[in-house]
């Protein structure tokens, strides 16, 4: 009986620990930024583009055998090229530094083998600044933004040491605002808030065992989304007052990451 006893316990440790799995990933990622403005015409006003270096970073937890929680955080800085145009209608070509931040919450169940379906949230945070050139003042913009997205992923085993994964979602911005800081000009300053808008996410992704609780792989994902016009408001704090109003835009991003993830 005490044998008895003693293996069901080591029985329910070790279910335990397939349960209670922890997975951190830690990925390199180049992402390739494609921005662009459009007026009430829907003509182009600028378009933005340009690959931006950044890291992402990942931690899940498995519970109940099928259910999984994530927190994840990724942040990507650079120079892009700004092509577009002054108030009047002038030409104008300049950078822009931008640094991107995003920090997100995601909850995933597994309903078949190799399907999983997941809702998540994530937080948004670009920081625009459209650099001087040409005796032409740029303008610096910060964006904030919610993110709610619904979706699934399924993993095809390619043989027991590899894998590919695709990943299917659709998302809705919420709550944009835009801080638009004049005040290089003397101008003041205005928040701004941005129309709502839908978009989705698809990635591919390639995973190798590379060792004991090792794996290794590479990601491809393309992301799109809109944003509607926003209101119109009167900048503050500075010399002269000016109305400002931000307009309609399209986000379609790509990039690739080199995943390293450990499971303990």
């Amino acid at each position: 009986m005490k044998k008895l006893i003693s293996g069901t316990v080591i029985l329910l440790c070790s279910s335990t620990l397939v349960i209670a799995e922890t997975q951190f990933r830690l990925s390199p990622s180049l992402l390739h930024f494609d921005y662009t403005e459009f007026n009430t015409s829907n003509t182009e006003l600028d378009r933005e583009r340009g690959w931006l270096p950044g890291i992402e970073l990942e931690l899940t937890q498995s519970f109940l055998s099928n259910w999984h929680a994530s927190l994840s955080g990724s942040y990507y800085q650079g120079a892009v090229d700004y092509n577009g145009q002054t108030q009047s209608g002038t030409p104008h070509l300049t950078q822009t530094d931008t640094v991107l931040s995003r920090l997100a919450a995601r909850i995933e169940k597994t309903v078949m083998d190799n399907t999983n379906l997941f809702i998540a949230t994530q937080t948004h945070r670009w920081r625009r600044d459209i650099r001087d050139n040409n005796n032409i003042s740029g303008i610096l913009e910060t964006y904030k933004w919610l993110e709610f997205s619904a979706g699934f992923n399924y993993s095809y085993p390619v043989n027991p040491a590899n894998k590919l994964k695709l990943e299917i979602a659709y998302l809705v911005t919420r709550n944009a605002t835009i801080d638009v800081d004049l005040s290089r000009n003397d101008l003041g300053t205005a928040v701004l808030d941005i129309g709502d808008g839908s978009g989705g996410r698809i990635k591919l992704n390639w995973q190798t065992t590379y060792a004991d609780n090792t794996n290794i792989g590479l990601t491809l994902f393309f992301e799109a989304w809109d944003f509607g016009r926003s209101n119109t408001k009167p900048t503050q704090g500075g010399t002269s007052t000016i109305f400002v109003t931000e307009p309609k835009s399209e986000t379609r991003n790509s990039g690739i990451k080199l995943n390293v993830e450990y499971s303990f």
